[in-house]
């Protein structure tokens, strides 16, 4: 229940930013022209280790909070895939929308009008994912672990899969046929442990996380090496279409987002989200969606 909380925290942190923005107009006595609710989209991927009746119960607060702090109803919505997402922005069923920056590539391809308004990072731009074996192994490439054991820690991040997964249908076969066992440690650090003594033969882990155990554990980190890296993955981001929230408002929450970690709860709030701040769109960060789209194509539609 735990990493269930800290999970959804992440998008209590955009809420409560969201929150804090409209409330200092109120003070301000400058109510915006939308009278209707806001509405911002989580995609399903945020919460891929969740039952989605605990995504539901968790959310369902945070509307009331917000109408409370701001005069203004707002809600947090599950909404599917990239495809879903998009669509429902598109159509104004949703204003804002928080995607991995994967998967607002996918969605822009179908719908090119769809704008970043601000970019989740912690500590890097840019994200990559490792697979992780003992320096004293044998192995050269990622076919020598068929048949093996891997560590996937709980809550790895979702470019950590999308990596594994294309590696593994390299081999035509997907993780769970490709590993003898998949093993899903408490935590990063549990994972890396277990390569380290030995229980498990490799781990996938974040870049980030992985510079982490090196700083905690430098004796340890001895032991492991890096045997492929990820393509380089663009951050997570908030997504709007141009033409639906007036320019007064995003750009409020663009700067409310902006200088978010200045304050004690705001950094408080980005921890729990494994964030270090949010920060303005990168100039390369078109570049990067599209070259990370070249190398990991969007999924089928569903249904299809």
């Amino acid at each position: 229940m735990f990493a269930y909380g800290t999970r959804v925290l992440g998008a209590v942190a955009l809420l409560a930013g969201f929150s804090a923005i409209f409330s200092a107009d109120l003070k301000a006595g400058n109510r915006g022209a939308r009278t209707g609710p806001v509405r911002i989209g989580l995609i399903a991927t945020l919460f891929s280790d969740m039952p989605e009746p605990i995504v539901m119960a968790m959310m369902q607060p945070f509307g009331a909070l917000m109408e409370e702090q701001t005069g203004v109803s707002g809600e947090l919505v599950a909404c599917g895939d990239a495809e879903d997402l998009g669509q429902q922005l598109t159509e104004d069923k949703v204003q804002l929308g928080v995607f991995h920056g994967i998967e607002f590539g996918w969605a822009r391809q179908k719908h090119p009008e769809l704008r970043p308004l601000v970019i989740a990072v912690n500590q890097q731009r840019s994200l990559h994912a490792h697979l992780v074996v003992r320096t004293d192994s044998k192995v050269d490439n990622l076919g020598d672990l068929q048949g093996k054991v891997l560590a996937l820690p709980n809550q790895t991040r979702e470019h950590c899969r999308m990596f594994l997964r294309r590696r593994c249908q390299e081999w035509k076969k997907e993780p769970a046929n490709f590993f003898s066992k998949i093993t899903n440690p408490a935590n990063v650090e549990d994972a890396l442990d277990d390569v380290v003594d030995g229980a498990v033969q490799v781990c996938v882990v974040d870049a980030v996380a992985l510079d982490c155990y090196k700083r905690r554990k430098p004796g340890r980190f001895t032991k492991l090496k890096i045997l492929h890296s990820s393509e380089a993955f663009p951050a997570a981001v908030v997504v709007f279409r141009p033409g639906i929230l007036e320019q007064a408002t995003l750009k409020r929450f663009r700067e409310g987002m902006l200088s978010a970690n200045r304050t004690v709860v705001g950094r408080q709030l980005m921890t729990l989200w494994k964030l270090t701040g949010f920060e303005a769109v990168p100039s390369d960060y078109d570049r990067t969606l599209t070259e990370i789209v070249k190398a990991y194509p969007a999924p089928a539609p569903s249904g299809k």
